[in-house]
């Protein structure tokens, strides 16, 4: 795409590293970014809406918000369907509008839902209920999570509103793998 293309993408927007690059890749080619915040019971809810806003407030930019608030995942980490149920409350939201639904999902991982059958599979569906009236994004599928880092170094992303912890609210845990990636990033820094 050039710059100035003026497409429409809702941008899901969780508040963390690998979507907040997402809001700055698409913003910096021209496309009008809506972002789109799901609550879905996660356990790092709170943190994330922060974030969100933070990220929002900084692009200058409209957060939308889904609350899903009677789901419950029982786990934390890896929730299976996770990307799914982003996708699909996408999907409704931009409901007849045309353009892009952008997800911040990346290689180096070994998630189902972040791989390219998945997003395979899910252009068939966006294909099949839009009649290619709306696409999947995916701008960092083959990049790493290093790759994405550095994207966000070199572009003035602002990182230190992004929340990474998937396990809790408040504090990071430490434990949990988006925080042992992040610390990871830091230390190569």
């Amino acid at each position: 795409m050039t710059k100035g293309n003026r497409l429409l993408v809702y941008v899901l927007l969780s508040g963390g590293i690998d979507s907040t690059a997402c809001v700055h890749f698409y913003r910096d080619l021209g496309y009008r970014v809506k972002l789109l915040h799901i609550q879905y019971g996660q356990a790092a809810s709170v943190s994330e809406l922060r974030s969100s806003r933070a990220v929002a407030q900084f692009y200058k930019l409209k957060l939308l918000r889904v609350n899903l608030s009677r789901l419950e995942p029982a786990i934390s980490g890896e929730i299976p369907g996770r990307n799914a149920l982003l996708l699909s409350t996408g999907l409704v939201s931009m409901g007849a509008r045309t353009g892009l639904i952008a997800i911040g999902i990346h290689a180096g991982t070994r998630y189902f839902d972040c791989q390219s059958a998945f997003v395979g599979l899910w252009e068939q569906l966006l294909d099949g209920y839009t009649d290619g009236r709306i696409r999947l994004g995916t701008p960092f599928l083959g990049w790493t999570k290093s790759k994405i880092w550095q994207y966000c170094l070199s572009n003035d992303v602002p990182l230190s509103l992004t929340w990474s912890c998937e396990s809790r609210s408040g504090r990071p845990c430490g434990r949990c793998l988006s925080c042992k990636d992040k610390e990871a990033l830091i230390a190569r820094s």
